[in-house]
């Protein structure tokens, strides 16, 4: 097997500003900016500065910003702390195992439905919310699929609804919409550190800490300060860099998504002109996803395949299988910053040519 020099997965490493602000704030140790002391206020200074550039890029005050060790405790923070007692929680079929797991604990839910396009039926979604008021979890974009939905229009049809958004799988450009109670974030997907969550409480959402707490804290305020640093320097980076990158990796994703099309019986998710830039899924008939899986990892290509929300990322994907597409033979690409066009011609004639080994 060749060593992987292309990586086409979900993981990628920190932005390299990033890790140098991380490993200089490792070295240099920090007090607890809740105590007494310089050392302690110096910190607390960086830990309202950090805050202060994460509010900025969001475009909200510093006030509505809370950062938590978890991401996908984040999405929970964000939901469950919006859900009041009587309240109905609507959430989409593609939704992740966070919103799941919420749900499954919850007396009154609805699913809606999406179309073969990955995008939520407005006609359930009026269903579902007719004469009734909750919150409605919005999955702004599809981390597997890369598929956005049309935020504006959903949340005008749950107009009783208070809406918590999604980002933790989206790129940080996407703005927030015209109404948001909530929204959750993970800087890894600005290429900061993994396990740090970043959730958005508007002052006006109707919103309590939903875990067992003392005193006035709305989180539990504990990320260390050099994953906090790490985190607002990524964001502070991707924001200058979105624009040309954007470009590039869509640019990227169509040549990708036109070589898979000349495949015969393949199947891509979505449309590239509502989907993020930097996500494919492809399914190819007559071929087994890990098979393949393990074929490009022998030229050296890391890729993805199966659920990316499952514990074992093998198991056949549900947003496939919502949409109405082959889960089989599957593979998910993840386009980073990084990645060259070299790597993405190499990519496509290893698909190509192991798709067709693997059907013989």
């Amino acid at each position: 097997m060749a060593p992987i020099t292309s990586n086409f997965r979900t993981d990628a490493p920190m932005h390299h500003k990033a890790r140098e602000a991380f490993l200089s704030a490792i070295d240099q140790g920090w007090h607890d900016p809740r105590k007494l002391g310089h050392q302690s206020a110096k910190t607390a200074i960086l830990r309202q500065e950090a805050l202060s550039s994460i509010a900025q890029h969001f475009g909200v005050d510093v006030t509505e910003v809370e950062i938590i060790g978890e991401p996908g405790l984040a999405t929970f923070y964000a939901v469950h702390g919006l859900l009041q007692t009587g309240h109905r929680l609507i959430h989409s079929v593609i939704d992740r195992k966070e919103i799941y797991a919420i749900a499954q604990n919850w007396e009154s839910v609805s699913q809606v439905a999406v179309n073969g396009h990955g995008k939520i039926s407005t006609e359930d979604l009026l269903l579902a919310a007719k004469e009734s008021q909750g919150v409605f979890a919005l999955q702004i974009a599809n981390g597997e699929t890369g598929v956005m939905q049309s935020v504006e229009k959903l949340i005008s049809t749950a107009e009783n609804f208070q809406i918590s958004c999604d980002y933790t799988q989206t790129l940080p450009h996407l703005s927030l919409p015209s109404r948001w109670s909530t929204a959750s974030f993970n800087a890894a997907s600005w290429q900061g550190p993994a396990g740090v969550g970043v959730i958005l409480i508007n002052r006006q959402a109707r919103w309590k800490n939903p875990i067992p707490h003392i005193g006035t804290e709305r989180t539990p305020n504990t990320v260390s300060l050099p994953l906090l640093l790490a985190s607002a320097v990524a964001l502070e980076e991707w924001r200058k860099e979105a624009a040309e990158r954007s470009v590039r990796l869509r640019s990227l994703n169509a040549q990708i998504r036109q070589a898979f099309t000349q495949i015969n019986n393949s199947f891509i998710a979505g449309h590239l002109d509502d989907s993020m830039e930097h996500l494919i899924s492809a399914s190819f008939d007559d071929v087994e996803g890990e098979e393949l899986l393990r074929s490009l990892e022998v030229d050296g290509i890391s890729v993805d395949s199966g659920s990316a929300c499952s514990a074992d990322n093998l198991r056949p994907s549900h947003v496939l299988a919502s949409m109405g597409l082959p889960t089989h033979g599957n593979v998910r690409i993840t386009l980073h910053p990084e990645i060259t066009d070299s790597e993405v011609i190499a990519l496509i004639e290893s698909v190509r040519r192991n798709v067709e080994i693997l059907r013989k």
